[in-house]
């Protein structure tokens, strides 16, 4: 709201901005009731564009540094968050020309300056840098896999985004003619954000949403101002379609809510009766594994996780997370072993499966979901 406030004036225009952010951006579509990292990261990034108007205002360098020190901030809280920063260097480059050079430079700078304490306050640079930098250029990037596969995933994720934000991106369009150049730039550079994570997942997209509000708020002061009869018929259409849309989900079952919002993830509609099943059959010390990945279930079952790796692309991308689960398996530190997905989905070796069939036997299957138990330990197994 004191974004939209000070790049293009009017209180009533930036409550609008506020209310849209809040609905658009609470959107189940969305998965905006998780706590994602695009979500913590937007905080900063919008406060780092907020700075960079003082410093339009004011011309004082301060102002460019604490942008600077904010995008960098955003940057720690989740790699995609540059929007903010981006969009600021753009405009210096774009408005002020050769002018523009060194403010871009100290916005730039200063941006680096909290991402190199965070790296020399790692115990181990080489862990730090793979973490946040070399992971997400392994797998997780738009930079690597192949073009169609990339292609396919946001093909997957298209239904997800035209329900929550379609309406928002039509007032954006309304809005976009008058826009300010720092509010088009900042939907740039969060495009770019949200391409570079290259998975398209759907809470990606929380990450357009202020941008988008604060565009969509213009949209809609221009057709009040324009009066026009075929956009308030169009944009009325667009609210009763995303009502439509929504408003089954809100009133469905838990296990219709996570069948609408997640209809490519099965496992997530099993894993209430996971839960209970684990909590019957386990102590609250006793690990268990979800092989190959179902974070949540670890919460929900109130039980700890027989490795440290939670989610499928950790295992499949850092270096000796599968021989760590295989390690695990083998020892039989997991007192049940739930199969959510196949053991040779990730490990095409067939090791896993191998060592899995050694050392468990099947004891249920719940909601379609092979569970497992350790075998008795032969006295060879205990002497290695």
């Amino acid at each position: 709201m004191l974004l939209t406030l000070r790049l293009a004036g009017g209180r009533i225009t930036a409550a609008a901005a506020g209310l849209l952010a809040a609905t658009f951006g609470a959107s189940p579509f969305l998965e905006s009731f998780t706590l994602s990292g695009e979500l913590l990261g937007s905080l900063p990034a919008a406060l780092s564009l907020l700075a960079f108007c003082a410093y339009l205002r004011s011309r004082r360098a301060r102002w460019l540094v604490l942008a600077g020190v904010l995008t960098g901030c955003a940057l720690l809280v989740k790699q995609s968050a540059l929007d903010g920063g981006l969009a600021a260097v753009a405009y210096l480059l774009w408005r002020e020309r050769r002018g523009g050079l060194g403010a871009s430079v100290l916005l730039t700078g200063s941006a680096l300056a909290p991402v190199a304490l965070a790296a020399a306050a790692a115990t181990r640079f080489g862990d730090w840098w793979h973490a946040v930098v070399g992971y997400r250029f392994e797998g997780d990037s738009v930079l690597t896999g192949s073009l169609a596969g990339r292609g396919h995933e946001l093909l997957l994720s298209a239904p997800a985004l035209a329900k929550g934000l379609a309406l928002l991106a039509l007032l954006a369009a309304l809005g976009w003619r008058r826009a300010p150049l720092l509010a088009r730039l900042w939907l740039g550079a969060s495009v770019v954000g949200v391409l570079g994570g290259g998975n398209f997942h759907p809470h990606y997209y929380v990450q357009l949403v202020p941008p988008l509000s604060l565009l969509g708020a213009l949209g809609l002061r221009e057709l009040w101002h324009r009066r026009s009869r075929s956009g308030f018929v169009l944009v009325a259409a667009s609210t009763a379609a995303t009502l439509v849309l929504a408003l089954p989900v809100a009133w469905a079952s838990p296990t219709g809510q996570a069948k609408a919002i997640w209809p490519h993830d099965a496992h997530l509609r099993h894993d209430a009766a996971l839960s209970r099943y684990v909590r019957a059959h386990t102590r609250p010390r006793d690990r268990i594994l979800a092989l190959w990945a179902d974070a949540d279930l670890y919460y929900l079952a109130d039980r700890p996780p027989a490795t440290g790796y939670l989610w499928y692309r950790n295992i499949e991308a850092i270096p000796g997370a599968l021989d760590e689960v295989r390690l695990a398996l083998a020892l039989r530190r997991p007192s049940l072993v739930l199969l959510v997905q196949r053991p040779g989905q990730l490990d095409t070796s067939g090791d896993t499966a191998r060592i899995l069939r050694r050392t468990y036997r099947l004891v249920a299957e719940v909601d379609g979901v092979p569970v497992y138990r350790p075998r008795s330990m032969a006295p060879g197994d205990r002497r290695s």
